[in-house]
């Protein structure tokens, strides 16, 4: 997966690329770029006090990918691509934990709370509809973008920190979790940004600028361990500095 996924985005960076060279009426531009970013989990869950589900911090992540952009009237175009995320937080909820024993055959289990770092990677296509201002001060533009991002979930992990609630000083502890069967395959995401381009030569320009990318579906897909009847529901968001090169 990790190096068809390279291949994917290096492919689209060097079609982007040769297609540059014919976009001189500029209704077309392309690009690449990396994207540091801060991201968190929200929890959406009703359990009361007993079951409390709380975020517990955000992360600082990366991620990098590819644009296209096709003005179809002068200074308004519509935007795409492909990014990939890496996305998480932290998040603290109660939970039954296995105990097990060095064979791996479960002796018992432990009522905790779990201290979950979530390290999620998505590949993301949005569509977003894009106004420029066009040149200001010479070679310098403004844009602002707004639209969605439909996100296809790569890989899900997890560093987990189990506290017995009965012995605070007992903790189990799990690193690099794989819990791709919690998480949702899908996630749709609301996507604002503000940003410049400063125009080096006719087809190069530098591009940068600020995106909040607000989740609002559920990436949750099981039910507590302790009360089976109560559904996790969590959103994940971000907000990143974008960087990269248009051509």
């Amino acid at each position: 997966m990790k190096t068809s996924l390279k291949t994917l985005v290096f492919s689209t960076i060097i079609i982007c690329l040769v297609f540059s060279v014919k976009a001189q009426d500029r209704k077309f531009n392309f690009g690449i770029h990396i994207s540091p970013n801060i991201s968190w989990v929200k929890p959406d869950v009703d359990g009361g006090e007993a079951y409390k589900y709380e975020s517990d911090g955000a992360r600082f992540l990366m991620g990098y990918g590819a644009d296209f952009n096709y003005f179809f009237i002068p200074n308004i175009a519509l935007g795409t691509g492909i990014n990939v995320v890496y996305n998480g937080g932290r998040m603290k909820y109660p939970t039954t934990y296995t105990i097990k024993d060095g064979e791996g055959d479960s002796i018992g289990t432990a009522q905790c709370n779990l201290y979950r770092k979530y390290k999620l990677q998505y590949l993301e296509i949005p569509l977003v509809l894009i106004g420029s201002t066009g040149d200001l001060m010479g070679n310098f533009s403004i844009y602002a973008k707004f639209g969605l991002g439909t996100s296809f979930r790569l890989k899900a992990r997890a560093d987990d920190e189990y506290v017995d609630k009965l012995s605070e000083g007992t903790t189990y502890k799990e690193e690099n979790a794989n819990i791709s069967k919690d998480v949702s395959f899908f996630k749709e995401s609301l996507i604002i940004g503000v940003g410049g381009t400063y125009k080096f030569k006719k087809i190069i320009s530098l591009n940068f600028g600020l995106t909040f990318n607000s989740g609002f579906t559920d990436i949750l897909k099981d039910y507590n361990d302790q009360k089976t009847d109560l559904k996790e529901n969590a959103k994940a968001s971000y907000m990143d500095l974008y960087v990269g090169v248009l051509f």
